[in-house]
């Protein structure tokens, strides 16, 4: 669901994925027929105004065939997100912030 409103956009997981990331806790993500396991860094609108979460994958299928690495989601593709109880403790040692591939940060580790 996409709710939208005075020039913002607030879909429904917006404050889980970014009280994951205040948080550093590991989200599960249902996406492309696959359940994952991720670490989320990045939360913001792209140039074309789609919602996506940037976030390293640390378990669970892809349809790339690789089951670890950085992924981007777009949010529209979600069908479930929930936060896990587990955390990681600090960001991706290649993590930049304020990504260029954002032209609108919702939240972000360390900001």
């Amino acid at each position: 669901m996409v709710l939208r409103g005075r020039g913002c956009v607030v879909t429904r997981f917006d404050d889980v994925i970014c009280e994951a990331i205040a948080t550093m806790h590991l989200l599960v993500v249902q996406y492309g027929g696959a359940q994952r396991l991720v670490q989320p860094h990045v939360y913001g609108d792209d140039a074309a105004g789609e919602r996506l979460l940037s976030a390293y994958q640390v378990a669970g299928g892809s349809a790339s065939g690789a089951a670890t690495g950085w992924k981007s989601f777009r949010i529209e593709k979600v069908k479930s997100l929930t936060l896990s109880d587990r955390r990681f403790h600090a960001p991706r040692p290649e993590f930049q912030r304020n990504d260029g591939a954002f032209s609108r940060i919702i939240c972000q580790i360390g900001g």
